[in-house]
């Protein structure tokens, strides 16, 4: 469970992040020959183990992606396939993940076989053959033809002796109501959730329901709510945090519209509401004084002007070099007509077209050499001279004799304090009315904007003038400036004199100021406590026309006559991963409170354990057994 904070009031919840673990590849001995295996195929989670065992072997998710490496090289890529634990981060794969299911329906079995393959492998089968029976779930009124194609594939392709085919629910019933052949269940699923009449022992499949609202259906909503309500953080979100903030900070109420009108109580929402906290990095924390960074940049700026200078040194020799060059040229020209050969040669070689551009040339490079080493000179003579600027003090020291003017001057202090913030939140607060569409100051932008737009093109000189810059600073949503260095450092130096001489200002001036970085990583959650649960029983929030588990289960009530009626509703039992949630087994009671006749009695249960595994303790007779 998430670990809460130690102050009562706000209540601050941290995710775990869970990585999966690598499934290890288990032992194979020979007492295992011919023990019948166990596969609980569901949509989200596949539990795999052997009769004998009391507890599965492996657990993982249903679902595998294919990695392709090296991906930015020319060269083919090599294809990895990450089955279930193997991937040990979701999210980085999340849009390649690959599931057999179509709903709660094996429909890829391609997939499928995949999936099989890591079963087999990692519980160490090192036959040619699967020399064990195989005991599988299925979805509840399974289409023949998927269940053709899975003993074709368990058949053809792994050489299983024997199949038996299960629905999770039903075992999950006659498990935890061995005396009791009547009853009513609600199987909550990964995908759907199923109302099922059992009399006298076995399914009534053609009064039975099926809702297309599940575990997966909650987390989906619950995901895309959280990031419409905190857009700031929509790449924090993500489907595996959602999945954990539903199942361990959701629960359904008793009475929704009552619990709603709660939440809407200021006392009630300040006690009830949860905080959970997404992990950030926080930004390092800057230990250099001012005087210290005036230091580095002034030590960035010499090593600037040192790089400066040696650049030059290195250019001045390579024009010396090229005017050595050239004046060989041209003296060698003075020796050669110019109809002869060597001297066409030298005129391409000096890349001129004629004795005239080449001394052109000679001319200009000497008097760039010229101008070099008078900035080099330059350069040499200022350094030396060069003072090194006083920093600036923006408050004076306060001597023994000056303190009749110390109230005085801390007064001057905190009022220039105060202009630094007032002006930071002009600039804020336009910065905001900007963003805005409909503001004044957003339509004066669009405005100048439409004026510029209208101009002629023919000379697009827009940024060669000094009042083209107030015209940017106008158009700009960053609101025409933002906070200086220098104002910054202003800022501090004021701030470090008025914790000397006046540490009250700075304690009711910054009181409202967030107390931790981590505040701004938080999103709450409020009433998605109780939305999130509701749509297992109003399934119209999510876009599904159809009826809740309540109605569902009134109507197939209504399909009996009341003696069956009243065994059917004497044990309504409560199955499956979402049916965990706090506060389902209250709202079924309630509700059928509510439908059900005066007087009339009824009993909810719920499953001891909803991740089932209660394949060992049925009656071969409940099985749908195919052999080869």
């Amino acid at each position: 469970m998430s670990n809460a904070a130690s102050d009562e009031t706000v209540r601050i919840f941290e995710l775990r992040d869970a990585r999966s673990v690598p499934d290890p590849v288990h032992p194979y001995p020979e007492s295992l020959r011919n023990t019948p295996l166990i596969i609980d195929n569901g949509s989200h989670h596949c539990r795999v183990g052997w009769a004998t065992d009391k507890e599965p072997r492996i657990i993982f998710r249903n679902c595998y992606a294919k990695h392709r490496k090296d991906r930015g090289k020319k060269i083919a890529a090599e294809t990895e396939i990450l089955v279930a634990n193997d991937i040990v981060n979701i999210e980085a794969v999340r849009f390649q993940l690959k599931s057999p299911h179509d709903e709660n329906v094996v429909t890829h079995f391609e997939a499928q076989e995949t999936m099989l393959d890591y079963v087999f492998s990692h519980l160490g089968i090192n036959t040619p053959q699967v020399d064990h029976p195989v005991i599988l779930t299925e979805a509840f009124c399974n289409p023949n033809y998927s269940r053709q194609l899975m003993s074709e594939l368990l058949f053809e392709c792994y050489g299983v002796p024997s199949v038996s085919y299960c629905v999770d629910g039903l075992l999950s019933y006659h498990h935890n109501n061995p005396s009791c052949p009547d009853g009513l269940l609600v199987n909550i699923g990964n995908c759907t959730t199923h109302v099922i009449p059992i009399l006298n022992g076995f399914a009534d499949s053609a009064r039975s329901r099926r809702i297309r609202m599940g575990g997966s259906h909650l987390t989906r909503f619950l995901w895309r709510w959280l990031q419409l309500r905190f857009p700031h953080h929509l790449n924090a979100i993500t489907l595996s945090r959602a999945e954990e903030i539903l199942h361990h900070h959701m629960y359904i109420a008793e009475d929704y519209m009552e619990e709603v009108a709660h939440w809407s109580v200021v006392d009630h929402y300040e006690q009830h509401v949860r905080r959970i906290q997404l992990p950030f990095v926080a930004a390092p924390v800057s230990t250099v004084s001012v005087e210290q960074q005036r230091e580095r940049r002034k030590e960035a700026a010499r090593r600037l002007v040192e790089l400066n200078a040696k650049k030059r040194e290195e250019k001045l020799v390579e024009d010396e070099a090229e005017l050595t060059r050239l004046v060989e040229l041209e003296e060698a020209m003075e020796e050669f007509t110019p109809d002869e050969p060597e001297y066409q040669h030298a005129l391409e070689e000096a890349q001129v077209t004629s004795l005239a551009d080449l001394t052109k040339k000679i001319s200009l490079l000497q008097h760039k050499i010229v101008k070099t080493r008078h900035k080099m000179m330059q350069a040499a003579a200022a350094a030396p001279e060069e003072e090194e600027p006083k920093p600036k003090r923006v408050c004076e020291d306060v001597s023994p004799k000056r303190k009749a003017d110390l109230e005085q001057w801390v007064e001057e202090v905190k009022q220039q304090w105060r202009d630094i913030q007032a002006r930071r939140a002009a600039r804020r607060h336009k910065r905001q009315e900007m963003a805005k569409r409909r503001t004044a100051a957003s339509q004066e932008r669009m405005r100048i904007i439409s004026q510029l737009a209208r101009r002629e093109k023919k000379d697009d000189n827009f940024g060669m003038r000094d009042e083209d810059w107030d015209v940017y600073k106008a158009i700009n949503k960053e609101g025409g400036g933002s906070d200086s260095e220098e104002e910054n450092e202003k800022l501090q130096e004021l701030e470090s004199a008025l914790r000397q001489h006046s540490p009250e200002f700075l304690g009711d001036s910054t009181a409202s100021k967030p107390t931790s970085l981590a505040e701004n990583y938080q999103i709450e959650l409020s009433t998605e406590q109780i939305r999130i649960g509701e749509l297992l029983f109003q399934p119209y929030m999510y876009g599904l026309e159809q009826g809740g588990i309540t109605a569902t289960i009134q109507y197939v009530l209504s399909l009996f006559d009341a003696p069956t009626q009243e065994r059917l509703v004497a044990n309504v039992f409560l199955t499956g991963g979402p049916s965990s949630l706090p506060g389902l087994k209250p709202r079924i009671e309630r509700d059928l409170l509510a439908t059900r006749p005066f007087q009339s009695h009824f009993s909810v249960t719920m499953a001891k354990v909803r991740l089932k595994y209660y394949i060992l303790t049925l009656q071969t007779s409940l099985y749908i057994c195919i052999s080869i």
